[in-house]
C-alpha cells in the first residue's frame, strides 16, 4: 500500500494546500492511522482542495478508515475532477465507463478521460484511445485512437505498455498511410502544446 500511496502523491499537482499539512495526511494514511488521515483530508476537502478530495475518494473506494462505498468514492472523485486533478478525472471516467458508484455513462466517461488525457495522464490516454477505437462514448475514429494510444504507450510501463503497443500495431494495419501520418501529426501537435 505504501508504494501505491507514494505513486498517488506523485500524481497529484502542487496545489494551494500547505505541503506539510497534506503530507501529514499522507503520512497518517501510510501508517494506517485512518482517523488522522481523515482529520487532515476532511477539512481540506471541505475547503475545496481537490487533492484532499481525491484522497477521500481513494479512502472510500478502498475502505480505508471508512466503509467501502463506491458512491461516496465517485462523489469525491467528481469533486476533485472538477478542480482539475488529473488522477481524479481518470478515476471518475473509469467509474462512468464501468458503472462503479454511478450509472454507466459513456459520454461522461469520455469527457473526464479526455480532461485527464489532455493533462498527460497515460492511463486516461489509453482508455480514451480505446473508446475512440471501439466507438464507445464517441464516434469511432481510428486515427484519433492511434493518437491517444501512441501517447499512452510512451508513458505506460510493463504489461500495460505491451498491450497498448499491440493495439497500436493492430490499428496501424487498418489505416492507410495518409491516416497513419495524420495520427502522427496529431501526436506531434499535442506534444508541441506541452
Amino acid at each position: 500500500m505504501k508504494a501505491a500511496l507514494v505513486v498517488l502523491v506523485l500524481l497529484l499537482p502542487a496545489g494551494s494546500v500547505s505541503a506539510a499539512v497534506f503530507s501529514d495526511g499522507i503520512a497518517a494514511l501510510e501508517a494506517k492511522n485512518f482517523p488522522g488521515a481523515l482529520a487532515v483530508f476532511g477539512p481540506l476537502a471541505a475547503q475545496g482542495n481537490g487533492d484532499a478530495q481525491f484522497m477521500l475518494g481513494v479512502m472510500h473506494e478502498n475502505g480505508l478508515g471508512v466503509p467501502q462505498d463506491m458512491g461516496s468514492a465517485a462523489s469525491w472523485y467528481l469533486k476533485a475532477a472538477e478542480t482539475g486533478v488529473a488522477s481524479a478525472q481518470y478515476n471518475i471516467g473509469v467509474f462512468y465507463q464501468l458503472g462503479t458508484g454511478v450509472a454507466v455513462d459513456p459520454a461522461a466517461a469520455r469527457h473526464w478521460l479526455s480532461k485527464a488525457a489532455e493533462q498527460g495522464h497515460h492511463r486516461a490516454q489509453n482508455n480514451l484511445g480505446t473508446m475512440y477505437y471501439t466507438g464507445g462514448g464517441a464516434d469511432r475514429d481510428p486515427v484519433e485512437a492511434l493518437k491517444w494510444l501512441t501517447l499512452a504507450a510512451e508513458g505506460l510501463q510493463g504489461e500495460a505498455r505491451d498491450i497498448t503497443l499491440q493495439n497500436v500495431a493492430a490499428i496501424k494495419k487498418e489505416l492507410s498511410a495518409d491516416e497513419a501520418a495524420e495520427a502522427a501529426r496529431r501526436v506531434a501537435a499535442w506534444k508541441s502544446l506541452r
